[in-house]
Order: structure tokens, then C-alpha cells, then sequence
């Protein structure tokens, strides 16, 4: 009988100790992009119906496991427990070692401003537009049928878009700012019907956006542009003119860059990562090739691997005089900004004749 009862209890002490292992304790917030009930038990017993509040910070206890399916946050406030649990989908983990202030007012981050959830960098994503137009998805693009090597974007970087982002936490990435409450990035809304554009504004746009032709402006208003700080102006968020103005001025200072001369000397060649991260660096100054994501795609007809696009980490006030080179080396490098992993070589495509 008492060996039963030791077996019992040997099995209970190593059972409690797997429970131990397997929840994951974390330190730092827990950033909600859903209006997701706080349960008691992770997906049951919600006492006083708690519900998180898009965009609010909560402090972060744990998580159920690796990579886990559920985090348990702090809910001030709440009946019974404030301790509950939410699942990992409704937002994102901020790690504590990224919101540590430095001296002289810097987070850890690399200079930036202490954590605020509601902080935002961004995200310059610059299209290489033949490779795009090689590709599957491309294939049946209105401004990849009527692409010709005339164009501009045959031989220069096109404006995919500018993406807010919190570039020290791999998941904050807000989107769709002008309904209810921002959302997360993974969803897929429906665009604006149209937005007023001034004509300068307007008639850059439809050259160095080919997608404007396909109403990408339309799409990345709605799911980005709604989202952009305008730092300018004494009020919160920007309109299209600015998000726009702001996002071509950019893009055209990257056409001036080693980047762009790299990519059009070497259109029908093969570019290792490495050979872009040495005109990065070229070009903005120490640490700027490390911050960067290189996208590749896959060519429709061969199978091989293409550049498609470049991600571009920026941290930092956008003026008309902001140099891009400052907001590039103010930016955390990408192993920290991102959980992707850069493509490490692919064919720049020539447009077609």
C-alpha cells in the first residue's frame, strides 16, 4: 500500500513539475490589438466579463509553453484574480530588456524614446517592380502588363509603401487606424473606395507607385497610411498628402543611393545579400546593413529566386529635410526588428521589352 501510495506521489510531484516547466515566465507588456476576453482559465471562466482594450499595454506574467498558444497577463482591477489569461493571437509580447530607459532619456534600443505603445517607427518597402511583375502574383497586375523598359520603375525602386511599425518587437505591426480601433496586420480589410489626393501629390504618386494603377494607394491608405504619425502638425495622424508626400520623398532619396545604382548595373545578374548590405553601407553610413530585410520571390516561369522588394527599418521624425541615412542608422538592426529571415541572394529581373 505504501509503495502505491509513493508511486502516486512521485508520479504527482513529476507531473506538477512538467506544469512548472512548461508555462514560461516572461517580463515586460503585453501589447492587446483585440477586444479578447481574459479568461481565469485559459479558455474558460471569465469572472466580471474581462475584456482587453485594443492597443492597451498589460503587464506580462507568462506564457502556457514554447511556442505556446496563450499568455498570462495582468489585468488590474479584475474580480476574483486580476491574473488571466489571453490567447496569443489578440497581441504581441514587448519584451522588459527592450523598454529599459538609458541614460540620458534612450531606451536600450539604440536612442530611442522610452516605450510607449502607442510609438511607432516605420517600415519604407521599396519594390523592385520587374521582379514583382516575374512573379505569380504580379502576372495578371495592370502596371505589370503595360510595364515597358521606358518606364521608370524598369530601372529605379517603386513605392510599395511606408508601414508603421514598433521595429523593437518582432509583432507590433498596427494596421486599419480609421476603423474602431487598429488591428492586427494578419487581417484582411476592406480598402477605401478613394481618397483626395492634390494633383502634384497625385501625378508623382501614379509614377513612382505603378501600383497606383491597380489601387494599391487605396489599399495602403487604408491598411498603413490611417496609421502614420504626422509629427508636423500639432494633431495626431496625417492625411493622404502628407503620408504620401512623405513616403515619395523617401523613396526618392533611395533612388539617389549606391542601392539603386547597385540593382541597375546589375539588372539580369544575381545579387548575394551581401553585395546589398556593402551598398547600404556605401551609402548611409556604419550599421546600415543591418537594417534592411532583402524579400525574394519566386520567377513564374523558372522557379528561380528573385528580389522582389527591400524593407527598410526607420526610426525617427519624417520631415521634407529628414535625411534617410539618419533614420536608417537610428533603427534597430533586423534580427532584433524582425522574425524573417533576409533572402541571401536572387536574380534582379530585367523588364520585359
Amino acid at each position: 500500500m505504501w509503495k502505491a501510495v509513493l508511486a502516486t506521489t512521485a508520479v504527482m510531484v513529476l507531473m506538477l513539475d512538467a506544469m512548472s516547466h512548461a508555462q514560461i515566465r516572461l517580463e515586460g507588456y503585453f501589447i492587446a490589438f483585440e477586444n479578447c476576453e481574459a479568461n481565469k482559465k485559459k479558455t474558460s471562466d471569465n469572472p466580471g466579463n474581462i475584456r482587453l482594450e485594443p492597443m492597451h499595454a498589460y503587464e506580462m506574467l507568462g506564457r502556457n509553453s514554447t511556442p505556446g498558444t496563450h499568455y498570462q497577463v495582468k489585468v488590474v482591477g479584475a474580480p476574483v484574480t486580476e491574473v488571466r489569461w489571453v490567447p496569443s493571437a489578440c497581441g504581441a509580447f514587448a519584451p522588459q530588456d527592450a523598454l529599459v530607459i538609458a541614460e540620458g532619456g534612450g531606451s536600450s534600443g539604440g536612442g530611442q524614446s522610452p516605450f510607449d505603445p502607442n510609438s511607432i517607427e516605420n517600415i519604407l518597402a521599396a519594390s523592385w517592380q520587374p521582379g514583382f511583375c516575374a512573379t505569380t502574383a504580379g502576372r495578371d497586375k495592370t502596371e505589370c502588363q503595360t510595364q515597358t523598359l521606358a518606364r521608370p520603375d524598369a530601372r529605379q525602386f517603386s513605392l510599395h509603401g511606408l508601414w508603421p511599425d514598433d521595429l523593437d518587437n518582432r509583432d507590433l505591426f498596427p494596421c486599419y487606424c480609421n476603423r474602431e480601433r487598429p488591428m492586427s496586420c494578419r487581417r484582411r480589410e476592406a480598402a477605401v473606395s478613394s481618397i483626395d489626393l492634390d494633383a502634384p501629390i497625385r501625378d508623382r504618386l501614379q509614377v513612382l507607385m505603378p501600383g497606383f494603377a491597380s489601387n494599391l494607394h487605396l489599399h495602403e491608405w487604408t491598411k498603413h497610411g490611417t496609421c502614420y504619425e504626422d509629427d508636423r502638425t500639432e494633431d495626431t495622424g496625417a492625411d493622404p498628402d502628407e503620408y504620401y508626400g512623405d513616403a515619395m520623398g523617401l523613396l526618392e532619396q533611395f533612388n539617389g543611393s549606391a542601392v539603386r545604382a547597385l540593382f541597375e548595373a546589375n539588372i539580369g545578374q544575381v545579387l548575394t545579400l551581401e553585395q546589398v548590405d556593402q551598398a547600404f553601407q556605401e551609402a548611409f553610413g556604419d550599421g546600415a546593413g543591418e537594417r534592411f530585410l532583402m524579400v525574394c520571390g519566386t520567377h513564374r516561369d523558372s522557379g528561380a529566386p528573385i528580389i522582389t522588394e527591400l524593407w527598410i527599418s526607420l526610426t525617427g521624425n519624417i520631415r521634407p529635410d529628414t535625411d534617410l541615412g539618419d533614420l536608417i542608422v537610428a533603427s534597430p538592426p533586423r534580427q532584433v526588428s524582425t522574425s524573417a529571415t533576409p533572402c541571401p541572394r536572387g536574380l534582379v529581373v530585367r523588364a520585359r521589352d
